[in-house]
């Protein structure tokens, strides 16, 4: 399998670049690879633009390139339909045209020029679905299989899909029951023909006379249970797909997918920071002056032993290796930083202020230890 290059250095960009900058890199390389003006293989041109087109996507689309700053490929590969980049998940398809037009290549047939005539008029896929999950730290942290219950369209009984009360079909007259019409729009010295849903039938290819009181164009709605495989190390933004489990297709295509989009809720004690988690936990000043061994928290509920050096100042940061979140790409964890909180009483006893009196040269002596006092 060849390793997929930096995005940014595909489309040739520093990584603080910003839109218009980007932008302007791919319409360059666009054209470039363009196959009338290209001097490359055919077939490597494709693997080019694709791969430009691809960046482009990623770096253009501001959650996608938060998630790829953070965890490179491993962590937008699961935005892509296919678990991959290919032309369905792509956005842009304006700037393409815009791009060609300008250049006089007709924009028009590009996806044909490189891609064999662009979707297909078979039967089509079903509709993806989207559906946002609320996770805990630790479900983040550990991994889990989650039952999701969806309402999802199905083929109604009483008329077995038909969608006609006698179950009965006749063919559409306004598309001859292809379920698609062509529209031919002229623009200078192009043309484009673009193919749409059938108004009538809404691509079914059918018309009914009788429609079934039951459901609407043969289904109805209907909730059910989808398994969900959550990997472990998974942050808020990214998107897991469940093949074939959203909508049915119209016409006996595969049904699509469903994308589920993770929220990871805040923690009570943990903040997050890509692998890396962070705790602040309290220490008195003897532990902060003396030097001490102290316990804090980790995700798993077990306690941890820090060793806080003589002399600790508040805000001073520890670092324990490997008890973090776990990594994405699958090595091993981040870490867990523990920031020390020093913690001032608020009530004392005499003999308490006597001997922090003392401690603080009060006890006659010119020396103050605090370099305040009276």
């Amino acid at each position: 399998m060849v390793e997929k290059r930096d995005y940014y250095e595909v489309l040739g960009v520093e990584r603080q670049a910003g839109e218009e900058e980007i932008k302007k890199a791919y319409r360059q390389l666009a054209r470039q690879y363009h196959p009338d003006v290209t001097k490359e293989d055919p077939k490597v041109a494709e693997e080019r633009f694709k791969e430009i087109s691809e960046a482009y996507e990623v770096l253009m689309d501001k959650p996608k390139r938060e998630l790829y700053d953070k965890y490179g490929h491993a962590g937008v590969n699961s935005q892509f339909q296919g678990g991959g980049f290919n032309w369905n998940d792509f956005t842009h398809q304006g700037d393409i045209r815009d791009i060609f037009g300008d250049a006089g290549f007709g924009g028009g047939n590009i996806f044909d020029m490189f891609f064999g005539g662009g979707r297909s008029r078979g039967p089509h896929q079903g509709q993806s679905l989207r559906y946002d999950l609320d996770i805990t730290l630790e479900e983040a942290a550990e991994g889990m299989k989650k039952e999701l219950t969806l309402p999802l369209t199905v083929k109604c009984d009483a008329c077995g899909g038909t969608g006609s009360k006698s179950r009965k079909e006749e063919v559409c007259q306004q598309c001859g029951g292809k379920g698609q019409v062509q529209r031919v729009e002229r623009r200078g010295y192009s043309q484009f023909i673009s193919v749409g849903t059938c108004p009538k039938c809404k691509g079914s290819g059918k018309d009914i006379k009788d429609p079934c009181p039951e459901c609407d164009d043969g289904w109805t709605r209907k909730r059910q249970k989808v398994s969900l495989d959550i990997p472990k190390g998974v942050d808020t933004g990214m998107r897991l797909r469940v093949a074939g489990a959203g909508e049915p297709s119209p016409d006996g295509g595969p049904p699509g997918d469903l994308f589920v989009v993770i929220n990871v809720k805040d923690h009570k004690l943990f903040q997050r920071d890509g692998a890396d988690l962070y705790v602040t936990q309290e220490i008195s000043f003897p532990e902060a002056a003396l030097g001490a061994t102290i316990e804090v928290p980790t995700l798993g509920g077990k306690m941890a032993e820090v060793n806080i050096p003589p002399g600790t100042q508040p805000g001073d940061v520890q670092r324990l290796k490997g008890l973090g979140m776990p990594r994405m790409e699958g090595h091993g964890k981040g870490d867990l930083y523990v920031r020390l909180k020093l913690v001032v009483p608020k009530k004392l006893t005499a003999e308490q202020k006597e001997l922090l009196r003392k401690f603080d040269g009060g006890d006659g002596s010119k020396k103050k230890l605090f370099g305040r006092g009276k």
